[in-house]
């Protein structure tokens, strides 16, 4: 059972905070013994963003380490992390190892409050939700999370997420002990497979015009998982259970997804851009400043990111107190959607190992752990 909360933290990212704090009923266990809270928080602007918290019941006060999900470019956070099906949430696995939950969705996304420029004609607006903005609404559910847990937390992000987490981490390296970046991009210019699909053929070196958001279908979600990585079978991977899971979850938190035929949920296109620009070398922040414990991870056939952008950023990492790298061989870019033997198992190992749900945050000298 779910309880939907709405709290308003006030203040920037060094102000002082104001948190209208939740009633006191207690939440009621879910069939997988697990407690989810619902809450919008209010950041900077007024505009609302999601959070659902996740976390074994009876641990209200007494719960692991914080942990921060934040999705990718497409599907908000309860589609990427929290399905209500086996296999489906990562979210529930982390949660069931000790660790507070928390799944957050950037505005434009998911159950967050959406620009007034998504209900408009998108050929009249330039591309929507831009890295800084992102970075924003990261530090609203972070300032949240220290509020209810009293430290500040880890985080992990999937593909775009694990951009917007490093940028975050950079700005506020104080407030984030632990980065888990899986299958990200970083500032490497370096061969790109969406390359052709999102250069402007006109001006070499520059995104195609893109609208302020795309409207994508279920079938348009899942295009790239259908065809498996490289041409392989998606299916001894892939639970159809989770497929269907994820696409319905997609289309259900946009409230007009249905209003289209076929039904479609809107989707802002300024992530594509920032990434087009990244894949390119461009540098969207220093990574030297970054101090968190940075786990970066990459799917051995993932898509969107490349070998490169692992390497690059590992040698950037001057400052955090420990920096690994791992290939997880195998894999594809949905892993954590996908069966255990298929690199899900291996991931959730990888965030345990890395990222304690109890005990010290960490720190002392740098180190950088091989593969």
């Amino acid at each position: 059972m779910r309880r939907r909360h709405f709290l308003t933290l006030a203040g920037g990212t060094g102000a002082a905070m104001a948190l209208a704090r939740p009633g006191t009923a207690a939440a009621v266990p879910g069939a997988d013994g697990l407690v989810r809270n619902d809450l919008r928080v209010r950041g900077p602007g007024g505009a609302r963003v999601f959070v659902r918290e996740v976390r074994p019941a009876g641990t209200a006060g007494r719960v692991g380490r914080p942990l921060l999900l934040v999705h990718g470019a497409r599907p908000g956070g309860t589609a990427a992390f929290d399905l209500p099906v086996r296999g489906g949430s990562l979210a529930a696995e982390l949660a069931a190892a000790g660790y507070a939950v928390y799944v957050m969705d950037v505005r434009g996304f998911g159950y967050s409050d959406y620009p007034a420029e998504m209900g408009q004609d998108p050929a009249a607006h330039p591309p929507l939700v831009r890295s800084a903005e992102a970075v924003v609404d990261i530090g609203t559910v972070v300032r949240l999370i220290r509020a209810r847990r009293g430290r500040w937390p880890a985080a992990f992000g999937w593909a775009t997420g694990g951009h917007w987490l490093a940028m975050y981490a950079a700005v506020c390296p104080d407030r984030l002990t632990h980065l888990v970046l899986l299958n990200s991009l970083y500032s490497v210019a370096a061969p790109w497979p969406l390359q052709q699909e999102l250069e402007d053929p006109d001006r070499p070196g520059h995104p195609r015009p893109q609208p302020a958001w795309r409207a994508v279908t279920a079938d348009s979600l899942t295009a790239r998982w259908d065809a498996g990585p490289a041409d392989e079978p998606a299916g001894p991977r892939r639970d159809p259970v989770v497929r269907h899971a994820y696409r319905a979850a997609a289309l259900r938190a946009d409230p007009t997804s249905h209003t289209r035929t076929p039904p479609s949920f809107r989707n802002p296109t300024g992530p594509l851009v920032d990434a087009f620009h990244l894949a390119q070398g461009r540098q969207f922040y220093d990574a030297g400043r970054i101090r968190a414990r940075t786990l970066v991870l990459r799917a051995e056939l993932d898509f969107w990111s490349r070998p490169q952008d692992g390497e690059r950023l590992a040698a950037d990492l001057t400052r955090a107190d420990a920096v690994r790298v791992r290939t997880l061989s195998g894999a594809s870019h949905f892993l954590h959607l996908e069966r255990a033997p298929y690199g899900r198992g291996e991931l959730l190992e990888e965030i345990r190992t890395f990222v304690p749900s109890n005990g010290p945050i960490g720190g002392g000298s740098r180190k950088t752990v091989p593969e």
